[in-house]
C-alpha cells in the first residue's frame, strides 16, 4: 500500500481494520480459532516496504502463468448446477476499492434473505491488462460490434481479478450482476465452466489457489480426501474443473409401508435424479440396525420406543446410491423430515409423497458424507455394485464380482413352506397379501444391459405395472453374479432365455407372489403389454423360470427368505 507518511500511520491500521472486523461481526469466528486474546497483532502484522520482503512474498504479485502450453480441447468441463462450482469474477476501473466493494461485499458475505456468499479461492491486482487478457474477459463474442471497443476500454484499466467457488456459483453469481449487465464493464463474471477454466489458468497458477474450509457449507457432504490433511491429497482443482467431481455413494432407505405399492415408481425418479443403484436389499431392521442407522453415535439418546417399533414393523426398501454430489442432493429430494413442512414448501419432495407424519416420513437418508459410508457398509457389508472408484478404495468398500448369497447346498437342503398367519400381523404394515390357494411366488430377473439403458427406464414401469395387477413384491436384491452363477442361474430359467441374456454386470432380482405366479407369468406379461405396446422391448429381454422346480430352486439359491408378510417362507427341508 503507498500513502503519504505511510510507515508513521500503518501502526494505527491494524486496530481501524480490526474495528471494521468488529463491525462487520467477524471477530466471533475469529476468536474462536485461538486461545488467547485476539488483538491486533494476531490478525495484522505491517512492515515498512523493501524489495527484500518484496520478493519473499513473490515479487511481482500481478505476475500471470505461461498457458501456452495448454490444450483446451482435451478437456470436457463437466457442469454440475448442485455441485461445487468455480466461477472467475473480474472488477474494472479508475475507482474500484470505491465503487465495487459493496457488490464484492455481498458476493463474499451473502445477502440479507439468508443466502450463502462465495469462497474466495484466489485474487489478482493487475495494473494493466494485457490484449489477451482482455480479449478473454471481454463478455461480447468477436463479430459483436461492441467486441474491439470492450477490448480496448479493458486493456485501458487496472482489474482486481478473483477465483471464487460455491455450489450453483454461476446461477448465483448471474443473478447478483447488475440489471445493465454487462454495462460499464466494470463488472464482469466467466459465464461457463469453459471461460471459468480458461479465465483460472490465465492469471492464476494453481499454488495461487488457495481453498477456505470455513467458507464452504457443503463440506460436510464431502469426502475428508476433498481437503488437505495428513497423509491425503485433495483433488487439484485444475483437475476438478475439467474432469468433475468424483461421484459418491449414499443410502437411501423407504421404511415399511412407504415403498411396497411404488417400488418402481422409486425407481425411476432415482434414475431420473441422476443417481446409479449399486446396492438393493429388502429386509427387516432389527433394533440395533435401527439405532445404528437413525441415529449417529455422538447422539447419546436412543431411539423412541415407537420409531424403533414402527421400523421393525415390516419390511424396509434399502437403496445404495452412487452419484456426484450423491449425499447433499438426495437430502433436497426428500425435504424436511416433517411430511407435512415438506408439503408446504413442494409437493414434488420425496418426503411429501411417501410419508404422512414427522413418525412415519417415509424415508430416511445419510445425514453427511462420514454417515453415508457407516451406512453404507452396515447394510451393505459384503460391498456395492459398481466399478471402484477412488472413494470405495479409499473407504475401504468392496465393489462385489460376484454374488455373495448366491448357494448351491441351500437350494438343496431348503423348500418352500407356508408361513403362520399369526407372524405376519403388524400394525404398521400396509398392503394386501397374496392369500390364495393359487398363489405361487417366481423369481423375475432384470439383466444389466436393461439397468443400464437411458431414461425412461421402461423396466420399472413395467415392474410399477405388475405391482397394480396383484403381484406381491416379497424378496429383492441388486448383485453382480460371476460367470459360474450365471450359468447355474440359466440352466434354472425359461429355455428361450439362453446364458447369453444373461450378460455380465450389476443385475436386479426380485421374488414376486401372485396367483398362479410361475404357471401364467406369460399371460400377466402379455396383459400388460396389450395396455402399453412399447413394454415388448423390455418383456423380450425379462428373465424368469416357467416351471415350478426352476422358480423354488432359483428362489432357494439366490434368497435367505423372503419378507415376513410373504405367503411362503425358506426353511428346511
Amino acid at each position: 500500500m503507498r500513502r503519504e507518511s505511510a510507515v508513521r500511520h500503518c501502526s494505527r491500521l491494524p486496530i481501524g481494520l480490526m474495528n471494521e472486523l468488529a463491525a462487520q461481526g467477524l471477530i466471533g469466528s475469529i476468536r474462536a480459532r485461538f486461545t488467547d486474546v485476539v488483538g491486533p497483532h494476531v490478525c495484522f502484522y505491517t512492515v515498512p516496504y523493501s524489495k527484500t520482503h518484496h520478493n519473499v512474498l513473490g515479487g511481482l504479485m500481478w505476475t500471470v502463468p505461461e498457458c501456452s502450453h495448454m490444450v483446451l480441447s482435451k478437456h470436457t468441463y463437466p457442469s454440475w448446477p448442485d455441485v461445487e462450482q468455480v466461477v472467475v469474477l473480474t472488477l474494472t476501473g479508475q475507482n474500484i476499492m470505491k465503487n465495487e466493494m459493496g457488490f464484492l461485499h455481498k458476493v463474499l458475505r451473502g445477502d440479507e434473505a439468508g443466502q450463502d456468499g462465495f469462497e474466495l479461492l484466489a485474487l489478482k491486482w493487475e495494473p494493466k491488462l494485457s490484449q489477451r487478457q482482455a480479449q478473454e474477459l471481454s463478455p461480447f463474442e468477436i463479430g459483436d460490434r461492441e467486441w474491439q471497443s470492450s477490448v480496448q476500454s479493458l486493456t485501458s484499466t487496472p482489474a482486481l481479478v478473483l477465483a471464487l467457488r460455491r455450489v450453483r456459483a454461476f446461477i448465483t453469481l448471474r443473478s447478483l450482476l447488475p440489471q445493465n449487465y454487462p454495462g460499464n464493464l466494470h463488472v464482469l463474471m466467466s459465464p461457463t465452466p469453459e471461460t471459468a477454466f480458461r479465465q483460472t489458468c490465465l492469471f492464476f497458477s494453481e499454488a495461487e489457489l488457495v481453498p477456505d474450509h470455513s467458507s464452504r457449507p457443503s463440506l460436510k457432504f464431502l469426502p475428508l480426501h476433498h481437503i488437505d490433511t495428513p497423509g491425503l491429497r485433495s483433488q487439484s482443482l485444475y483437475s476438478y474443473m475439467t474432469v468433475g467431481p468424483e461421484p459418491l455413494l449414499t443410502l437411501a432407505l423407504f421404511k415399511p409401508g412407504a415403498w411396497r405399492h411404488c417400488f418402481g415408481k422409486i425407481l425411476t425418479i432415482i434414475k431420473q435424479n441422476g443417481y446409479t443403484l449399486v446396492g438393493l436389499r429388502v429386509l427387516l431392521l432389527d433394533s440395533n440396525m435401527a439405532n445404528a442407522l437413525i441415529h449417529p453415535p455422538e447422539q447419546q439418546e436412543p431411539t423412541e420406543e415407537l420409531e424403533l417399533k414402527y421400523l421393525s414393523s415390516g419390511p424396509s426398501l434399502a437403496l445404495g446410491l452412487l452419484r456426484v454430489n450423491a449425499v447433499m442432493r438426495l437430502l433436497e429430494l426428500m425435504g424436511p423430515e416433517d411430511p407435512v413442512e415438506a408439503r408446504t414448501i413442494d409437493q414434488t419432495l420425496w418426503r411429501a409423497q411417501y410419508g404422512s407424519e414427522r413418525l412415519d416420513n417415509g424415508i430416511y437418508g445419510s445425514p453427511s458424507y462420514r454417515k453415508a459410508v457407516e451406512d453404507i457398509k452396515l447394510v451393505f457389508p459384503e460391498g456395492v455394485c459398481c466399478t471402484e472408484t477412488s472413494v470405495t478404495r479409499h473407504e475401504k468398500i468392496s465393489c462385489l464380482h460376484s454374488d455373495p448369497d448366491a448357494s448351491v447346498d441351500r437350494e438343496q437342503l431348503k423348500t418352500l413352506r407356508t408361513a403362520v398367519k399369526n407372524k405376519l400381523s403388524s400394525g404398521f404394515i400396509q398392503g394386501p397379501l397374496v392369500c390364495s390357494a393359487l398363489c405361487q411366488t417366481t423369481c423375475l430377473l432384470i439383466p444389466s444391459n436393461l439397468l443400464q439403458q437411458s431414461q425412461p427406464p421402461l423396466y420399472s414401469d413395467l415392474l410399477q405395472r405388475l405391482l397394480r395387477t396383484g403381484c406381491h413384491l416379497v424378496a429383492g436384491k441388486l448383485c453382480t453374479p460371476d460367470e459360474k452363477q450365471r450359468q447355474h442361474i440359466s440352466e434354472l430359467l425359461r429355455s428361450s432365455a439362453g446364458e447369453a441374456l444373461l450378460l455380465e454386470g450389476p443385475c436386479l432380482i426380485i421374488a414376486l407372489q401372485a396367483d398362479n405366479a410361475f404357471t401364467c407369468f406369460d399371460i400377466i406379461l402379455e396383459r400388460v403389454c396389450r395396455e402399453r405396446p412399447d413394454f415388448k422391448r423390455v418383456t423380450m429381454k425379462l428373465l424368469y423360470p416357467n416351471s415350478k422346480s426352476g422358480a423354488v430352486k432359483l428362489l432357494h439359491y439366490l434368497f435367505d427368505d423372503h419378507s415376513l408378510d410373504s405367503l411362503h417362507r425358506i426353511a428346511p427341508q
